[in-house]
This record gives C-alpha cells, structure tokens and sequence, in this order.
C-alpha cells in the first residue's frame, strides 16, 4: 500500500522544503487558500526565506503568534527560522504566489555570510515585514516577485532567480533599521518547533497530548498555550489538519480506498476520518476525488481543443518559433496536476 510521503524535517524540526528543482534551493508556486482544509495552512518554518504575493482576494497571516492581514496587491516577507500560515476563518478564497529561496543561494563564502547575510536572517527583531505597494521600496519588491514568478512559469531560470534575490536582499538589507522592533521568544520557539517536529514525524501513529508536550519539554498546559498563541489553534485540532492535509496528496494522487487513506494518515477510523474531512472541506473524500478527477479532465479536453485549433496554424509554418510552443505549454500546464501532452 502506498502511504504518504513523511515530510522531510532538519535537526532542528524545521521542514526541509522541495523546491521546483531538486539542485537548485528555490520554490516558485501560485496557490489558492481553498486547497488548505478549512482555508487553513499547517503552520511551520524553515530555512529558506518566505514571500507571499497576494493577486486576488485577501487572506490572514500568521507569524510567530502575530497576526497581519493581507489584501490584493500586498505581500509579506517571513525570516527565516519564524512560525508562519496564511488563514481564512471568513472561509473567503484568496489567490497567492508563494516564493522561498534558500540564503544558500546567495552564500558566495563564509565571510560574504557572516558579514551581508547574517546581519539580516539572525536579526530576532525581524520576524517578518508587511510589504505595501504604496511604498516605493516594498512596491520594487512586489514587482521583482512577480517577475519571478512569471519569468520561472514554464522553467526555471537560475540566473534570474540569483539576480532578482539579491535585489530584494539588498532593499531588506538596506531598509532593516526601519522595521518594528518585533521580536520572539526564542525558548518557546525551539519548544514549539520540537513539538510541530513530533507530529510531522508520527501523525500516521496513535498521537496523545501528552506525547506532543512531552517532545517540547513541557506540560500539557504550556504544550496548549504555546500551539494557542503562536497557531490559534490546539495540539490535537493541529494534528487532526495536519493528517488530512496528508489525506489531500494521497486522494489527488493514488487510487487506495478511503478506508486505506484513513489509516495510512493516522485516523483512527475511516468514519471519523470522513467526519473531519466534511467538516473542513464541506464534502466527502469520495466526492472530493471524483471532483478531482472530473477537473482535472475538464482541463485536459480544453487543453486538447487547444492545440486542435493551434496546429494548422503551426503546422502551416516552415519553422516552429520558441513563443508559439511557449504559448501553448504555458496555456497547457496551468494546472501542475494535469499531464500535459507536450
């Protein structure tokens, strides 16, 4: 049986992520809040640093137990090694691109690091900066993520990335004295991060609270406060979004029965599994994968009549040009679930 993939974790518990190409540390992708249950991403924190665009709707942000909130246009950069989810609790859908580039990319030595990098991603006043398009500043950093997104849509383009990334560490850099004087609690930080480690590592097993404070040194009290100021949320209700978030890959991407899937991520029964996924996602898994399904082969006959009605005038040509393939694959994989016939 195929389970899910467990989540690649760094000594320190944060999450090691997969970026679009595995030799080189960026993760370039657009998202909708509605693919998270209950319009709710699983809080975590890593390395690299974060950049949220947001380009239609408006959701909430979350880092480090402070709360922004986010409108069409704005954006927010998160430091690396700080607690961070976007969230709806309206249940409202918000369009977004999500860009995470490792400092790695930019670590030419160890004195470049020690000396330009370190200043910024260790400064425990920094958490995060609420980018608004008003200032001209933060606006040069919007535009430059949008181009990187758009510059990367169809394949990546390293040396855009590296440029573009050390424009925008620059402006940080250079601007960095101007920010609030936020700041973290280090100790609760590393107790929270152990914890959120546990259950990433274990949700597929039979989880208690006492299991989870116990991996962050602490009673159940302070395991509860902790997860309540920094996520707004419980220990178990954490764990309970983090295994159908598990489910969601498994009911995209395999064909095992519910009952499988229920199991496979830690659920104690597939009634209570499908309790839950109704009550977040408002539907079945059934249901939920049989949309998938009809969706995903909605956009393949478009896709199909797409390219009918574009190779005559393709074919009708001595050459190809890069722009007319470049069209049709960009039209073509919109959707990073649909096999494209390219």
């Amino acid at each position: 049986m195929k389970v899910c993939p467990t989540t690649v974790l760094n000594s320190d518990a944060s999450e090691n992520v997969i970026y679009n190409h595995p030799d080189f540390p960026a993760y370039i992708k657009k998202g909708n809040l509605s693919d998270y249950p209950d319009f709710r991403a699983v809080s975590h924190w890593h390395d690299d640093l974060e950049f949220i665009l947001i380009l239609e709707g408006q959701m909430s942000y979350d880092v480090n137990g402070q709360k922004i909130f986010l409108q069409e246009g704005e954006g927010i950069f998160v430091n690396s090694h700080c607690f961070h989810y976007g969230y709806s609790d309206a249940h409202t859908e918000c369009s977004f691109i999500c860009i995470l580039l490792s400092p790695q990319l930019l670590s030419v030595n160890d004195s470049f690091k020690k000396n330009y990098l370190n200043p910024l991603l260790q400064n425990i006043h920094f958490p995060f900066q609420k980018l608004n398009p008003i200032i001209q500043w933060q606006n040069t950093i919007l535009h430059d993520l949008k181009m990187l997104y758009e510059d990367n849509a169809d394949y990546l383009q390293p040396f855009i990335i590296l440029e573009k990334f050390a424009h925008i560490f620059k402006l940080l850099s250079e601007n960095m004295n101007f920010f609030p004087n936020h700041t973290k609690n280090t100790a609760d930080i590393l107790s929270l991060a152990a914890m959120i480690g546990y259950v990433q590592k274990n949700y597929q097993n039979k989880i208690l609270l006492k299991d989870i404070s116990s991996a962050g040194n602490c009673c159940k009290t302070k395991c509860t406060s902790l997860f309540q100021k920094y996520l707004s949320t419980s220990p178990m209700q954490y764990l309970n979004c983090y295994r159908l978030k598990k489910s969601i890959f498994l009911l995209r991407n395999t064909s095992i029965s519910i009952t499988e899937t229920a199991y496979a991520c830690g659920f104690s029964s597939t009634s209570y599994f499908c309790e839950l996924f109704r009550k977040f996602y408002n539907t079945t898994p059934d249901k939920y994968r049989k949309n998938v399904k009809n969706h995903l082969f909605h956009l393949q006959f478009q896709n199909f009549t797409l390219l009918q009605s574009c190779a005559p005038k393709l074919l009708n040509r001595h050459t190809f040009h890069l722009t007319d393939n470049a069209c049709i694959h960009r039209t073509m994989s919109h959707n990073q679930d649909i096999l494209t016939f390219l």
